[in-house]
């Protein structure tokens, strides 16, 4: 009896040893695991790297823009393999680029840091940018902040405290007369009383007679009558149109003046073949 309980625990002894030894040898492509780790340690290390060479770029001393000096060293880095500083969008670099242009139409970057861009080739915003870039909502706050403070929407142009705010509200204003103003951006504006046309005041002899022909030509087309036949029947009207046109032909006229013709409903001021 005793031999035979004796046999029964050497037994039971050699299978837990041998269950030990399969275990330990079952157990061991678990540690294979990492391996995977390490290859991914090492993903992670090459896609840091280009963050690494932008270390050793040095921001100019005269950069004083936190924008600016945060996004230097990518600008950098995208001219030594793209050949240019201008980053995609899709990025964080490239949101902080859009923050540099909307820094410099609001005058807050330094001559030197604009010049400096400028030499690099960096891009900025032009003026038909502005509405395209900027945010409705955000503009139409500040456009009702403005109407609060000063009772009108009449807004310059050139707006110093604001220069962002005055080109917004021009291409507005522009964008409506060609019918490319979304719809639900018109219905925003008409209910708070916008005015379509600018009536600022200017002493020039051009800008009297300007916001004359604008309004005239503005309600012939909201009236939809044809602009051409109208300046073949108003004698004066397309005289002042192609003195203009000459002037701007011989050198005579300067950009913004261009600009305010540009925005004449109905007509291509520097064609005549469109409506001679």
């Amino acid at each position: 009896m005793m031999i035979h309980r004796t046999s029964l625990v050497l037994a039971a002894t050699a299978a837990l040893a041998t269950l030990s030894v399969a275990t330990a040898f079952i157990a061991e492509p678990v540690q294979t695991a990492s391996p995977t780790r390490r290859v991914r340690s090492i993903k992670l290390g090459f896609a840091a790297s280009p963050s690494d060479a932008e270390k050793s770029i040095n921001v100019p001393s005269f950069v004083a823009s936190p924008v600016l000096a945060q996004v230097y060293p990518a600008l950098i880095a995208h001219i030594k393999e793209y050949g240019n500083p201008n980053i995609p969008l899709g990025s964080t670099d490239g949101k902080r680029c859009k923050t540099l242009r909307r820094l410099h139409f609001q005058n807050k970057l330094t001559d030197d840091e604009v010049a400096h861009l400028t030499e690099l080739g960096f891009r900025f915003h032009s003026f038909e940018d502005v509405y395209y870039e900027c945010d409705f909502d955000e503009m139409l706050a500040k456009l009702i902040d403005y109407h609060e403070e000063f009772d009108t929407y009449q807004i310059p142009k050139k707006y110093d405290p604001d220069p962002e705010l005055g080109a917004w509200v021009t291409m507005l204003r522009r964008l409506h007369r060609t019918e490319d103003l979304p719809q639900i951006e018109v219905d925003k504006l008409d209910a708070l009383g916008f005015e379509w046309i600018s009536t600022r005041k200017c002493g020039s002899a051009f800008m009297g007679k300007y916001r004359e022909v604008l309004s005239y030509l503005s309600k012939v087309v909201e009236a939809g009558g044809e602009v051409r036949e109208l300046l073949h029947e108003d004698n004066d009207i397309i005289k002042w149109v192609d003195a203009q046109r000459q002037a701007y032909e011989n050198g005579n006229l300067s950009e913004s003046r261009a600009e305010y013709m540009d925005e004449l409903p109905g007509i291509d001021w520097r064609n005549p073949s469109s409506w001679a």
